[in-house]
């Protein structure tokens, strides 16, 4: 039986390579003991998903999966959050983006929701407030934000 969390993290890999369309090289990044964080030729990504079958979807970051961000940040200039939509899709954000949205509560515990209407774009909050714009299904932002480092 194919574990559920390779069937996630299968998605972006897919995407990512369809997306790069060139030679990449990748590396797992277990900094806190999780198999969640990658290395993606410069830059660096960690795979959050939620089963949930329909909006909007909760992901929690642990205090671990924070501090681990925090040093992939501290070794790579681009880093991003993916979180996998249950089967409606994936929807990036830069390290940036989670930092300004997430706040730490007890336990070092913070929380990111997002939700899509019908033919919309994804909506990203977090207990610090909403991102201010909407962000398109897929990894091609993290692709390009690659594309301009290099």
């Amino acid at each position: 039986m194919i574990a559920e969390v390779d069937r996630y993290q299968g998605v972006v890999f897919r995407q990512l390579l369809l997306a790069h369309q060139g030679l990449v090289e990748i590396g797992v990044a277990d900094i806190v003991g999780r198999k969640d964080s990658f290395y993606f030729n410069d830059g660096a990504f960690q795979v959050k998903y939620s089963t949930k079958r329909l909006p909007p979807w909760q992901f929690t970051y642990m205090s671990d999966n924070l501090e681990e961000l925090r040093e992939l940040r501290r070794r790579r200039d681009v880093v991003w959050s993916f979180l996998v939509c249950g089967v409606d899709g994936v929807v990036g954000l830069s390290f940036e983006e989670l930092e300004s949205i997430t706040s730490a509560g007890a336990g070092g515990v913070a929380w990111v929701r997002v939700r899509r209407g019908r033919n919309a774009m994804y909506r990203v909050a977090g207990a610090a407030g909403d991102l201010p714009r909407a962000k398109s299904r897929g990894v091609q932002s993290f692709v390009a934000a690659l594309a301009a480092t290099s």
